[in-house]
């Protein structure tokens, strides 16, 4: 006997459609499958870098920790020594121990942590400038030229002298074993800030170093490291510390005349403490200072006016 099909039951669906349907829903999958995978390599590279912040950090608090017990035994070394050669060699050791303990406070810095620092009394702008040149392998070429007098706040000192170091050091570093290496330090009483500026005479930086030696100077975030070269990371290091001075605190680069480079470092009114003797007036500023400043403020407009041009385009 013949079956024929109801009239209730339904006609087969077409196939093709089902078809579509079952395309879609593996594209869908496909795109979930897609989203989770990128979540976890997401997870994963944020636990890699903070893993590697941790790691930086763990070995620059090591180092401090082991170079501050090294320099409080060559301290009492020296206090107890009376043989003035074997005095000198101390004090060259002390000097050794002393870079030591900035790289391990550039770790440090690098790592993004903030060391607890104790209240300290200002001092005075040359014996800031003092403790950056100790930190530097070739100190009897740093010339302090004149440092106007000024009082840096007790919670900026470290950092100021930090930074200072890494520009004397690299100015240093590109320069010729016989030039000296020049400090200056003023105080601009149209901004209410002071400067210092380390002046070399070595091979200076083009124009596009210069912007992207700035450009790392604005850099605090984990991409400006993972990205820079090695050879780079002083630079992320001044900004870094530039960037904790806080609000004001600038570094500008532009070119020594004659040749060479200079680098400008301007605090804020705000990391100053009034002179001790208030009723001395600080001394006007020698033509080579002022041939500094006004360079400092062209380039700085030059750079604003850059900057303007490439938000009006």
């Amino acid at each position: 006997m013949e079956l024929r099909p109801s009239a209730d039951v339904p006609e087969e669906p077409d196939t093709r459609l089902l078809g579509g349907a079952a395309e879609i829903a593996e594209v869908a999958a496909s795109l979930d499958q897609v989203e989770h995978t990128a979540l976890q390599l997401a997870a994963q590279q944020a636990g890699l870098r903070r893993n590697t912040t941790e790691s930086l950090a763990n070995l620059g608090r090591r180092n401090q920790n082991l170079v501050r017990r090294q320099l409080g035994l060559i301290t009492r070394l020296e206090r107890q020594e009376l043989d003035p050669d074997a005095l000198a060699e101390l004090f060259e050791l002390d000097h050794l121990a002393t870079r030591m303990r900035r790289n391990a406070e550039s770790l440090l810095v690098l790592a993004g942590q903030n060391p607890p620092r104790p209240t300290a009394a200002p001092a005075d702008g040359l014996e800031v400038v003092q403790a950056a040149v100790a930190e530097v392998e070739q100190y009897r070429r740093v010339l302090i030229a004149s440092v106007e007098p000024v009082r840096v706040r007790g919670h900026a000192i470290a950092d100021v002298a930090h930074l200072l170091a890494e520009l004397i050091e690299n100015g240093l570093t590109f320069s010729p074993p016989a030039e000296q290496v020049e400090v200056h330090g003023w105080y601009d009483t149209e901004d209410d800030t002071y400067s210092f500026a380390v002046v070399d005479h070595g091979i200076g930086m083009s124009e596009a170093d210069k912007e992207h030696a700035h450009a790392r100077f604005s850099g605090s975030g984990e991409e400006a490291l993972l990205a820079a070269p090695t050879r780079f990371l002083g630079h992320l290091v001044v900004g870094r510390l530039a960037h904790r001075l806080g609000e004001g605190a600038q570094v500008h680069l532009f070119d020594t005349t004659g040749g060479g480079l200079s680098a400008l470092l301007v605090l804020p009114g705000r990391l100053l403490a009034p002179v001790e003797d208030s009723a001395a007036s600080p001394p006007p500023a020698r033509p080579a200072v002022s041939a500094l400043l006004n360079g400092f403020r062209a380039g700085a407009a030059r750079g604003e006016a850059r900057s303007t041009e490439g938000v009006s385009s």
